[in-house]
């Protein structure tokens, strides 16, 4: 009994410790999170714009970082954008300095920012861009900028926009995986990359629609720059003229060709600092915090950010669209009486059909409460375009991948690659012929193919009768637009699935004007995260789990990915796009 004590007394003292020192730990974290500076805006300071930065749609801090191995910061375009309008105005801000280099963002993304930087320059401010190296995305933002200097020994790049898609049917063949797809609509081509080794005619012509679209975007900034005609500029893209610094000089598609010490001394020249003095540089991110707002009107605005994939149920930290989590911010966002109006803003290539009507249907119940006006963001399409159909207006950037009304759905086969190739074989003992299905170890017959078909003409059916009732259509001007055909903004303006183009501004604007609101405030939902939470997962949860197998698998993390989207899904129909279209 003696013993037993001095044992249970021990681990007794030792739980109180543990606790006590875990205490002080995290005590310790919530001091280090909380104890940020706020950034102060120097006198004589410079805007800092790196376009190598991946720009989400809301910014991120993390204090943690140091402790979780992520990033302190993760720049949102809203901030970005915000930066830029506020710099206009702000004596202490005497310019903008953007830094050229790999470009990740999409379309819209760039658009967004090379009308910001255009508004700008009305400031009579310089802005100066520079880098060692520039693809056409850079470029194509440098077009609105006063200079443009590049690395005499970098690289300029001129080619041209191309979309190339990932094919995965060899792959399953290998593997003895079958897939069965089923579709609606003719360009609903998000089935393609598994059961396909190409384009399909249709989905290449809509392909070959939208990259011509943009590049005529990218054609009128560089005419505009150079002084040429678009058809000229194109004729160099085309024959490969353009290839190095030099050439880009030459033919007036940048100012200069030097190095980053004499665009340094540009800059401190326009300062009026001396060569020893240093350039007071300031992001973004920290510009904003630097900047708080001086507005303390009592009426709010809300943006509700709903950026990625479409999924069913809660999030587990990963940064996409969960039908519950959007549920709540939903709700909270109703309940609040002070916010007058909602700006929805879409970045969604759509997912789950499922989810897409749940988050519909409680849009449609925040709607009776209060507008709502949808800002569409690089993707707003298939379920994407589904949330949307719930606001009052749509306004969409030029770039916008938005449509693609249609519905998908892929099974897979996977029987023989278990028998073949791990050996195993199963069997089934059932009291009805269907009480097995679906089975992913044996085909479908004809009667489950019919029934799952069905399933997806009902939901084609429901998308298409609420696009017709929220964009004033009949069902056959909706036939001949649906079918799963992705397009433009700027088409799809002309179809009249949108209202206008526009960017976020112009969708708050709007939802004030409808709220008649002359003075409001904006609030961001949903909320930061709470960094404990985040960091305790990514140690121990699915964050550290994807972090190690995306350093093991290296490039072929993808396609681990693609097929993890798919049996996430549970064979549940989908509303998404083919891909994520990336345009480069």
């Amino acid at each position: 009994m003696k013993q037993f004590l001095k044992i249970f007394l021990a681990c007794l003292l030792a739980f109180f410790a543990f606790g006590f020192l875990m205490m002080i730990f995290f005590g310790s974290i919530v001091a280090i999170s909380g104890s940020g500076n706020e950034t102060v805006v120097e006198d004589n300071s410079v805007l800092l714009l790196d376009l190598n930065e991946s720009y989400g749609e809301q910014s991120q801090k993390n204090p943690l970082a140091s402790l979780s191995g992520g990033e302190s910061a993760t720049i949102g375009l809203n901030d970005v954008l915000k930066s830029i309008k506020e710099a206009k105005s702000d004596a202490k801000i005497k310019g903008i300095y953007v830094k050229l280099g790999i470009n990740q963002n999409g379309w819209s993304t760039l658009h967004d920012i090379y009308e910001a930087l255009v508004d700008f320059r009305s400031s009579k401010k310089f802005i100066y861009a520079y880098g060692e190296v520039a693809d056409q995305k850079s470029i194509y933002v440098s077009t609105a900028c006063d200079k443009t200097f590049i690395n005499p020994q970098g690289g300029a790049e001129f080619k041209g926009l191309a979309i190339v898609g990932m094919f995965f049917k060899g792959t399953l063949d290998k593997l003895d995986i079958k897939t069965e797809a089923f579709h609606c609509g003719q360009f609903k081509g998000a089935h393609e990359p598994y059961s396909r080794q190409d384009f399909s005619e249709a989905n290449r012509a809509q392909l070959q629609k939208i990259v011509n679209d943009i590049y005529a975007g990218v054609l009128t900034a560089l005419a505009k720059k150079s002084g040429k005609d678009t058809a000229s500029v194109a004729s160099l893209i085309n024959n490969g003229s353009v290839r190095f610094p030099q050439d880009a000089l030459r033919e007036k598609f940048i100012d200069g060709v030097v190095y980053g010490d004499s665009v340094e001394h540009l800059m401190k020249s326009k300062l009026a600092l001396k060569e020893k003095d240093k350039i007071e540089f300031i992001t973004p991110d920290d510009y904003v915090d630097g900047t708080p707002s001086k507005n303390h009107s009592k009426d709010k605005i809300a943006v509700l950010y709903a950026e990625g994939a479409i999924y069913d149920g809660e999030s587990n930290g990963e940064n996409e669209i969960y039908s519950k989590d959007m549920t709540k911010e939903i709700r909270r966002i109703a309940q609040d009486e002070t916010i007058k109006g909602v700006v929805l803003r879409v970045n969604s290539p759509g997912g789950s059909a499922l989810a897409s009507e749940v988050i519909y249907h409680e849009l449609l119940e925040l709607r009776k409460k209060k507008p709502i006006v949808v800002s569409m963001g690089n993707y707003a399409a298939s379920g994407g375009y589904y949330i949307a159909c719930a606001a009052d207006s749509l306004f969409a950037d030029a770039n916008t991948l938005t449509g693609s009304i249609g519905v998908v759905g892929i099974l897979m086969n996977t029987g023989e690659f278990m028998k073949n190739k791990l050996g195993i074989t199963t069997d089934v003992v059932k009291t009805s012929n269907y009480a097995d299905f679906p089975n992913l170890t044996r085909p479908m017959s004809d009667m489950e193919r019919t029934w799952i078909q069905s399933y997806l003409d009902t939901t084609y059916f429901r998308f298409k009768s609420l696009v017709a009732k929220n964009r004033k259509m009949d069902m056959q001007t909706v036939e001949n637009l649906a079918q799963g055909h992705v397009y433009t903004g700027k088409t799809a303006l002309e179809l009249k699935l949108i209202d206008a183009l526009g960017n976020q501004e112009r969708a708050v604007q709007s939802v004030a004007k409808i709220a008649k609101l002359k003075e409001f405030k904006i609030v961001e939902y949903p909320k930061p995260k709470d960094k404990i939470a985040e960091l305790i997962a990514s140690i121990t949860g699915k964050k550290g789990e994807d972090a190690k197998l995306q350093k093991l698998l290296g490039d072929d993390y993808v396609v681990f990915k693609e097929i993890q989207k798919i049996r996430s899904q549970h064979n549940r129909i989908q509303m998404v796009m083919p891909w994520i279209i990336q345009i480069n």
